[in-house]
């Protein structure tokens, strides 16, 4: 149990990192601009959220842009920012349901702007995303109770990461002003 409290460093946690990243891309990056897309083909009132289309009306496309960027990493830290114990499947769960909503809104945005039909309805989309965060995150739960994994999350690896590399920063800095003293 001596390596219970040891960080693996960053990269050792790729599989969840590159989960956090295709959150971002899909969720965030790929349904702002998508939505964008759509509205700047089809007119305004085409969008259904109608957050979104009081966002774009009244403040723009850009700051619309930045408020999903910012909701994105909102949402996509919590999990970390919360967890207690190694929950790692679960969030593996929760972001994978984020992908799968981000892909499917994506596509349903396409669709829309180039006026075809609707591959399926965004209420069921909708439908898709909040079961599938409840399964998925439920059944990695599971997984996490039999398993008990020994990882620590990618957020975790990160921050403990950036404390060493500014810990190293520090101690450079500190040794050249001695140099010159």
């Amino acid at each position: 149990m001596k390596n219970d409290n040891q960080y693996r460093s960053l990269w050792y946690t790729r599989f969840q990192g590159m989960l956090c990243i295709l959150v971002f891309l899909t969720w965030g990056l790929g349904d702002a601009l998508t939505s964008l897309y759509m509205v700047g083909q089809q007119g305004l009132m085409q969008e259904g959220n109608i957050i979104v289309r009081y966002i774009i009306a009244d403040y723009g496309a850009s700051t619309f842009v930045m408020f999903k960027i910012w909701f994105t990493l909102i949402i996509l830290f919590t999990p970390f920012i919360l967890k207690q114990g190694y929950d790692y499947w679960m969030i593996n769960g929760y972001l994978v349901s984020f992908i799968t909503g981000g892909a499917l809104a994506m596509i349903l945005n396409m669709q829309a702007a180039m006026n075809q039909p609707l591959l399926i309805l965004p209420q069921h989309v909708i439908l898709i995303y909040i079961s599938s965060i409840l399964i998925l995150t439920n059944i990695g739960e599971l997984i996490d109770k039999v398993t008990h994994p020994k990882t620590r999350s990618f957020f975790d690896c990160g921050l403990n990461d950036l404390r060493s590399i500014l810990g190293y920063m520090d101690t450079y800095e500190q040794k050249r002003r001695a140099g010159h003293v």
